[in-house]
């Protein structure tokens, strides 16, 4: 770490930032240090009239830093109370105020207990006499540490007592008596005695108290009360594999929410879509709010030449150990308020902070792994390549005489001999680029708080390498999260971010320069070193080891995100907060290719680019809430303000006197150039949520944008929605039993907007570096467009939920309706304007789908418990106007009127003339022949249904997690096959995949290849080896073990053996298993070029497979 931040300037930063870590641990330190006192020490003056006592008791909390646990059914009634103290000590004010309410209290450190008092009792008649005996115990939670405050009560009686800090406790029952332990937050337990003297007792968290608040950005409302579509998922749900972005971790976690990984390098970008693509040309990815920060999700790669394959992913700047929760909102009510950046779904993430009144708490996590791709491309031997060129030689009626091998001696001018099949030998390219590649993570967190003040400090060191030799990705984090309270009705708070993440890469494709390409489509038979010990490589291709040797490009990416906020409680039922955010992305790119590559000729090139791109944002959020017993309101309205600038500078150099010196100050040409934009959004938002007797809700939102991207008649768009909630299992004809316990009913309606197009695409722009003679100049670069607008998406959602068998089995249905329209596109003009293309409002696509969500506790017993997740997604993609199709950069896809996005425009392969071997295609258009006009629309890539199904099994301290995720229905075009199974057509320039063996040999074979030619066929068409068709348009269903994860949770006295609190030791295991009939080596594929907007999904290109990884870790809590 000190070597990177010494090469890139960075340390004397890296030093302040661990200087100001030691500093706040040790104003802290005092903070901490005084949460022993007992309430005995700590005096207050507190005054209060027309109070509640809960209100009371919060007035001590601030003032005393005692936190007060109790059960709200003890405190409600207690209202209109007016009380005074004046400098008494804390328990001479609990005395007072409690003691002749029926209430105790007994301080457990830092927490009081607060509880109904013992009734007093006469004396027990002869008949009531029973010898009582001593029980002991322990109360511990779902990790093995003891609850401190559990309310432990005799079944039938007053008697009861408190756990002590440790969860330990002491009673004197009956022999029969049976014991009721309750705590809160967690599931009540009830235990016979039966005759035991000591008790074990394991409470687990209640799930349906822990979900009871729903985050959806501005607003928290009640599970009860949620009318749009929200999931919600805990960082215990994912954190248990390792990868290096959180959005990985949520792969099958959300239904409606496709995860696909471009490719298997780590670092990448990931494609994500939520139900559905709304749009072709503004993009499809979700917003993303960390900690009330927008997220920049923009490609930031300068390097255009050989980059394909290589997109970085921005979310993997941020750690994902330090994420808290996520909530992922997906229909339009929940998704309005943000408006402008809505359409697409909105993924907030939460940080980790620490909690109040408690103890310092040190969390150290380090994993060691490795990964391999496994499943590669088989390409045929040497001889196998050269009897098959041999064959199509002869099949194209040529003379046997020249056929490319045969011996040496038989060479004649015009006709290179490559010597016989038998003597070629067989060199694996496809191997020798991969490697089986290691990964190391350490992180280290530390997180506490006083009664004031709460603070979490995380950081992180990360080395992976990519299964592909020469790639490496790491990553160094720091997180630094706090929150004070000024007065008790002022609190402020910071949450920052800071990542540097340095890349090495290598060139994957784009054309004869990428390492693909060059290990892929050169021969098996071609040697590695030609006999002069250079680059052996045929044509103008690469050799692989010549860019796995000589490749020198590297990134950096530098990333700040912070965010600075302060709540005022002007009035107990009003409040302000106000809150700054910045995102700060400088990403730095270079290359520098020798002599050796292609891109090096004739002396040498060198690229440097720099892109910073920067979003200040500034919110204002006014929230009023009323309550009684049986309403509850609540009104807000807020206002952003957003500025986002970019800025690039892109240095080249060529011509260097020699490959030792790499600098562009060297080369004897030297070009720059730089460029620079900006966009801003103004934004109003109002909102009110309302629900009664916890049956019945209703809220609304509206959301104003004014975004500079368009005309200045059409800056303002408005987005409002309306939702509607029906507890049904309230209503007193709902029937009272233990199957069906629950059921919801929610609706909801509204619009949401998009605007991710050029920061200038409405305006006419001119662009300088048009010279005449030696004056500079300037001309036009783009037509103006004052009426473009906004595209907007109408969404409708219908949901159900519920839950059965005592909650052992919940349910979640979705059904959705998504329609969008005025498409922002690029239109073609006429010619004479001297433009192709201006964008403009036209077009309308609509996505319609189910969500299914199963959550079941299949075994629970005293040692064992069984959980599992099913869900189920379905999306119906259509494009439902457009003016012209549209053909993306890869021309089998196209986006046509009346067929859904992604779909493959070739011929249709109908069979094979098992009597000659030809392929035979469908005549579309019926005139006998075959021709470009029959060529169609055979098909597309999405999948029918998609999900995943996880179980979670846990054996005292022993837990496995098993993670499948399948796509059934879904197709990928295999244009490496495309290129690789052509029996040798394509002569002795190309490699040739191992299927290609299994071609027609003699009349009557079915089910195999056509039969190798380069001949067309009998009716004057081209035959498939030359051209693309539906043949490669395969199905990519499947199921896969996505992950497996064994963990053990040390035993106490383990771990307190090294001073440990507790101690897991974990082993997980990545894509160990797949079950598909695609022949490519990984169904889950899709190449990145035009991944981020609605042209191309699921194109297969020489992608890197998904690797099998183990990963082994060990995480211990002090």
């Amino acid at each position: 770490m000190t070597v990177f931040f010494r090469q890139h300037g960075h340390q004397p930063h890296l030093k302040r930032l661990w200087l100001v870590l030691v500093l706040i641990l040790a104003l802290f330190r005092p903070a901490l240090a005084d949460s022993e006192k007992t309430i005995k020490d700590v005096k207050i003056s507190i005054r209060a009239e027309k109070q509640s006592l809960k209100t009371i008791l919060r007035q001590i909390e601030d003032k005393s830093g005692f936190v007060f646990i109790y059960q709200d059914r003890l405190v409600n009634p207690y209202t209109n109370l007016t009380f005074d103290a004046r400098n008494e000590p804390v328990e001479q004010v609990l005395n007072r105020l409690l003691r002749h309410r029926s209430l105790d209290y007994e301080q457990q450190k830092e927490k009081v207990i607060i509880r109904e008092a013992p009734k007093q009792t006469g004396e027990a008649s002869d008949s009531d006499e029973v010898t009582d005996q001593a029980i002991n115990g322990v109360v511990k939670d779902e990790k093995g540490d003891g609850l401190p405050g559990v309310t432990i009560r005799v079944k039938g009686s007053n008697k009861g007592t408190l756990t002590d800090a440790n969860g330990a406790f002491t009673i004197s029952v009956g022999g029969n008596d049976v014991l009721i332990f309750s705590y809160i937050g967690y599931v009540t337990v009830e235990r016979a005695l039966g005759g035991s003297t000591s008790l074990d007792i394991a409470l687990k968290p209640d799930e349906s108290q822990l979900s009871e608040v729903v985050v959806t950005g501005y607003t928290q409302t009640k599970r009860s009360a949620q009318t749009g579509a929200v999931s919600t998922i805990d960082s215990k749900d994912f954190s248990q594999v390792s990868y290096n972005s959180v959005i990985e971790k949520l792969q099958g976690t959300v239904p409606g929410l496709q995860i696909s990984s471009n490719s298997g390098v780590p670092g990448t970008s990931v494609l994500v879509r939520l139900r559905g693509a709304t749009s072709i040309k503004a993009g499809n990815d979700p917003l993303y709010v960390v900690d009330g920060v927008f997220i920049n999700n923009e490609n930031l790669q300068g390097l255009s030449r050989g980059m394909g394959g290589q997109t970085p992913n921005p979310l993997s700047d941020l750690n994902p150990d330090d994420i808290e929760s996520v909530s992922v909102l997906k229909d339009a009510n929940a998704t309005a308020l943000y408006g402008a950046r809505g359409a697409n779904g909105v993924i907030l993430i939460t940080t980790k902070r620490g909690a109040r009144n408690s103890r310092t708490k040190v969390s150290i996590n380090v994993e060691q792994g490795y990964a391999k791709a496994t499943n590669l491309w088989q390409l045929v031997s040497g001889p196998e390549h050269a009897e098959l060129v041999n064959l199509v030689h002869v099949n194209d009626g040529k003379t046997f005489g020249t056929r490319p091998f045969r011996p040496v001696s038989e060479a004649i001018p015009g006709f290179p001999a490559f010597g016989s099949p038998e003597e070629q030998g067989t060199y694996d390219r496809v191997s020798d680029i991969f490697r089986t590649a290691s990964l190391s993570k350490y992180t280290l967190s530390v997180s506490g708080g006083d009664s004031r003040t709460n603070f979490y400090l995380g950081g992180e060191y990360q080395s992976q390498q990519s299964t592909l030799k020469t790639q490496d990705f790491k990553r160094y984090s720091f997180r630094f999260n706090i929150d004070h309270s000024i007065l008790p009705n002022l609190k402020i708070g910071t949450s920052n971010t800071l990542s540097s993440v340095p890349r090495t890469l290598v060139r994957v494709g784009d054309g004869p320069a990428g390492l693909f390409q060059a290990a892929l489509h050169t021969p098996t038979f071609y040697p590695f070193y030609n006999e002069d010990g250079s680059y052996a490589k045929p044509t103008v291709f690469d050799s692989h080891l010549a860019i796995l040797e000589n490749s020198d490009t590297h990134s950096v990416s530098l990333r700040s995100i912070n965010n600075v906020y302060a709540i005022w409680n002007i009035l107990p039922n009003l409040s302000f907060k106000s809150s700054w955010s910045n995102d700060y992305n400088n990403y730095h790119e270079k290359a520098y290719y020798n002599t050796n590559l292609v891109y090096g000729q004739p002396a040498g090139e060198a690229n440097d680019v720099t892109t910073i791109k920067q979003s200040l944002i500034a919110e204002q959020l006014l929230n009023f809430n009323l309550s009684s017993a049986k309403s509850e309101f609540s009104v807000f309205v807020g206002n952003t303000v957003q500025k986002t600038t970019t800025e690039r500078a892109s240095l080249t150099g060529t011509g260097f006197p020699s490959n030792q010196f790499k600098r562009i100050a060297s080369a004897a040409v030297q070009t720059a150039s730089s460029t620079g934009s900006s966009y801003g959004l103004l934004s109003f938002f109002t909102g009110f949520n309302y629900s009664y007797d916890n049956r019945y809700s209703i809220d609304g939102n509206v959301r104003a944008d004014a975004s500079s991207r368009f005309g200045a008649d059409h800056r303002w768009g408005y987005f409002p929605s309306v939702g509607l909630g029906w507890n049904i299992s309230k209503e007193a004809f709902f029937p009272e039993n233990n199957t069906f316990t629950d059921l919801r009913f929610k609706a909801s309606l509204g619009l949401t907007g998009n605007q991710d197009i050029d920061d200038f695409a409405s305006r006419g722009l001119w662009a300088g570096g048009t010279n005449y003679g030696d004056q500079p100049g300037i001309a036009p670069s783009q037509l103006a467009n004052p009426d473009l607008k906004w595209e907007t998406t109408r969404q409708y959602n219908f949901g159900l939920s519920g839950a059965l068998l005592k909650q052992r089995l919940n349910f979640e249905f979705n059904y959705y309706d998504k329609f969008t329209y005025d498409l922002l596109l690029d239109q073609p003009v006429a010619p004479n304007t001297g433009f192709s293309s201006v964008v403009r409002n036209v077009g309308e696509i609509s996505n319609r789908g189910i969500e299914i969500l199963l959550n079941s506790v299949n075994v629970r017993t005293k040692d064992l418990e069984w959980k599992a997740v099913l869900t189920v997604s379905r999306n119906v993609n259509r494009v439902q106007k457009l003016l012209t199709p549209i053909t993306a950069s890869y021309d089998m896809f196209r986006v046509v009127e009346g067929q859904p996005l992604y779909s493959v425009y070739a011929y249709k392969e109908i069979g094979l003339n098992a009597e000659n071997g030809n392929a035979v295609y469908e005549d579309v258009n019926k005139d006998g022949k075959i021709t470009v006009d029959d060529q169609r629309i055979v098909g597309n890539v999405w999948p029918k249904f998609e999900g995943a199904f996880r179980n979670t099994l846990s054996f005292k301290g022993l837990d496995l997690n098993l993670n499948f995720y399948y796509k059934y229905g879904s197709s990928a075009y295999n244009y490496t096959a495309y290129f690789l199974e052509t029996a040798g057509t394509r002569g002795v320039t190309r490699s040739i995949q191992k299927s290609s063996l299994n071609y027609w040999k003699k009349p009557g074979d079915t089910g195999v290849l056509p039969r190798p030619t380069n001949l067309t066929n009998p009716d004057g068409s081209l035959n498939y080896f030359r051209t693309g068709n539906s043949r490669y348009l395969e199905d990519a269903s499947y199921l896969r073990l996505r992950d497996v994860t064994i963990s053990y949770n040390l035993p106490k006295g383990v771990a307190s053996a090294i001073r440990a609190s507790a101690a897991r030791l974990y082993l997980t295991a990545s894509n160990l298993w797949t079950l598909t009939n695609y022949s490519g080596p990984d169904p889950e594929v899709n190449v990145a070029a035009d991944s981020r907007n609605g042209l191309v999904q699921g194109l297969d290109f020489g992608t890197p497979p998904q690797p099998k990884s183990v990963v082994l870790g060990v995480n211990l809590s002090f």
